[in-house]
């Protein structure tokens, strides 16, 4: 488009297609971060637990704790140094989370104990989860 044929079309013309610019574009940049914020951060979400889950690697004795309170090695049950932390692996196919404590990743892929199927990303389990595979509150 010539610079001119520009400056020959109507005043409210010209106003209209300067003045909306910055409208249009403030709008386009409202729905892009509305639409960012809605969204799921798959990350954030993995690595967020309310509780601190051990596994006995001796005795298999499971405990729980608030998430600011951290275990030593030592099991409260036999008094061994055989704690370990417990994480989760999720399974998209049945919405199973298989719970293992970390020493267990150790020995090869996870797998899902409903299915079957082969699990990869790890997630820190919540005190649902942890209640619901059978820890119980660590002694104080």
């Amino acid at each position: 488009m010539r610079s001119d044929m520009y400056l020959s079309l109507p005043a409210s013309s010209r106003t209209w297609r300067t003045g909306s610019r910055p409208l249009l574009a403030w709008s386009l940049a409202a729905v892009l971060v509305s639409a960012v914020g809605c969204e799921k951060d798959a990350a954030r979400e993995a690595s967020d637990s309310d509780a601190n889950g051990y596994l006995c690697a001796k005795c298999g004795a499971k405990f729980y704790a608030a998430r600011s309170v951290f275990l030593g090695p030592r099991c409260p049950k036999c008094q061994q140094e055989a704690l370990v932390e417990v994480v989760g692996y999720f399974c998209a196919k049945d919405q199973h989370l298989t719970l293992k404590g970390r020493s267990d990743e150790r020995s090869g892929a996870a797998t899902c104990e409903k299915c079957g199927a082969p699990l990869g990303g790890m997630r820190l389990p919540r005190e649902k989860d942890l209640r619901a595979w059978g820890a119980v509150p660590a002694p104080k």
